[in-house]
């Protein structure tokens, strides 16, 4: 497991070529799915290309366990992208990927439906809490370093974009909502 590498003071435990491989391996499609539910299809593998070019480039600065680390490069990549982008197409890019993971889901179509509709009536910040947890599976503690808050933050952020979304849902048990991390 990539977190269980242990670097010695001041050597990456990435320098190698193998080792980075390895932790581009165990954690490459997790940055893709960030990235591809921030934008196109056809815009995620060069974020993703860029995200890993910078962690080469910063290997020796890359913590034990990298994916936080890699998701707040991707963000910041990302941004750099959006700045490029009018509000209609960030939102309609948004909304795409929405929609790919009510698709993914195991939950009837109405139910489907109904999260999808839900989900895009949450602020920009609602969506990404719940997804880093819910869908990038990361701790509280993870996502509170993407987002650059600290673990309370992040606690108090989900616990509210968790009611509104069920303000939204209505009746949450069909979609096992209470299924995602709580963050206690």
């Amino acid at each position: 497991m990539i977190g269980a590498m242990r670097a010695l003071p001041g050597v990456s435990a990435y320098s190698t070529p193998d080792a980075f491989e390895a932790m581009f391996e165990a954690t490459s499609a997790r940055v893709y799915a960030y990235a591809r539910r921030h934008a196109s299809a056809d815009v995620a593998p060069d974020v993703v290309g860029e995200v890993y070019l910078v962690a080469w480039a910063r290997r020796a600065d890359l913590p034990n366990e990298p994916l936080p680390w890699l998701l707040v490069t991707a963000r910041n990549v990302l941004h750099r992208h959006w700045r490029t982008r009018s509000k209609q197409q960030r939102l309609a890019a948004g909304l795409e990927g929405v929609a790919a993971m009510a698709a993914a889901s195991d939950a009837s179509p109405d139910d489907r439906l109904a999260l999808a509709d839900a989900f895009a009536r949450l602020s920009e910040d609602d969506r990404e809490t719940l997804l880093l947890v819910g869908w990038d599976g990361l701790t509280p503690q993870q996502a509170a370093e993407v987002l650059g808050c600290t673990a309370n933050a992040f606690a108090a952020r989900l616990s509210r974009a968790r009611r509104r979304l069920s303000t939204h849902l209505g009746d949450p048990a069909p979609l096992r909502l209470a299924a995602l991390p709580t963050g206690d």
